[in-house]
């Protein structure tokens, strides 16, 4: 049995366990993921089922890739054996030129074989990203300090379409983020896994939404992990020690919850002083990924 009598079909629920296994046998810890995460991609609305394929191979699953349409990009993300990445890497750069695309976006960990794989195919190294976590102990971390005339409080459900106009202002020239539609922000942050609103913390200068930091009791393949999933204040309120107050306030609320680790993802080259906020509060960087870019 060759590459060749393989047959590359769509993500199923029933094969999630050995989609999840794919995963920590070619990424160990760098990329944790449990058969419960890949379930849900299959029931997220936003991704299209023909974007997500399983490689079978006499009966067994041998390789896992999906693909992201976003705008003149096709973002692919695979976890396969030697001998079958070709398989996904091709898929991906005919999907992009049918879609027009000009470009195909792979991010793996540093370091690990598959970049030199990549390389091989004429993807170029194109921007970093850090995992960062912070380990604290039984004691509740310091409370920090608020801006005069912000005001904390939890999400509540009327506040979905002002935090979501935030969400896209905070971070409309991050070179990674996409615009958040209606859909797109209920499917990936609202309906996420173990959303909690008395963990979304907003803060309010009067009616103005001004910040935000959306944390998550866990992390995925990573149960003891509080996540801050995403972080941000509007320009009109930057550099004023907004930022480091709801980190600190996110933070303090995951230990309230028993959690003794909290991380984020961040890109290595933010412009914003992201990265400094994070290190001043005690983070620091666990994990590097890198994007690699085919040009089209």
């Amino acid at each position: 049995m060759t590459a060749s009598d393989a047959t590359l079909r769509e993500l199923r629920e029933s094969d999630a366990e050995e989609v999840a296994a794919l995963f920590h046998t070619v990424y160990g810890d760098e990329r944790p993921i449990d058969a419960e995460e890949i379930v849900s991609w299959v029931n997220n609305a936003e991704v299209k089922t023909e974007w997500m394929r399983v490689l079978e191979l006499d009966g067994r699953v041998v390789g896992y890739g999906d693909i992201m349409v976003e705008g003149d990009e096709v973002a692919l993300d695979t976890a396969a054996p030697a001998g079958h990445w070709d398989t996904f890497f091709e898929w991906a750069e005919e999907q992009a030129r049918a879609e027009g695309a000009r470009r195909v976006r792979i991010f793996l960990p540093a370091g690990h074989h598959t970049e030199d794989l990549a390389g091989d195919r004429g993807y170029r190294l194109w921007r970093s990203s850090y995992t960062m976590n912070i380990v604290l102990g039984d004691e509740p971390p310091d409370t920090p300090a608020v801006p005069n005339g912000i005001t904390f409080r939890p999400y509540r459900p009327e506040d979905e379409e002002r935090l979501r106009v935030a969400v896209n202002e905070a971070f409309a020239n991050d070179p990674f983020f996409h615009e958040e539609t209606p859909e797109r922000f209920r499917e990936f942050n609202l309906r996420a896994r173990g959303f909690d609103p008395a963990l979304w913390l907003l803060a309010w200068d009067g009616q103005e939404l001004a910040g935000f930091a959306l944390a998550f009791p866990e992390h995925v393949g990573e149960p003891d992990l509080g996540w801050i999933g995403s972080l941000g204040v509007r320009e009109p309120w930057r550099r004023r020690g907004l930022g480091d107050a709801l980190l600190r306030t996110a933070i303090s609320e995951l230990h309230a919850r028993g959690l003794r680790r909290v991380g984020l993802g961040v890109d290595a080259e933010n412009e914003t002083g992201a990265l400094r906020l994070y290190e001043r509060a005690g983070m620091e960087v666990v994990r590097q990924g890198n994007n690699w870019v085919l040009d089209l």
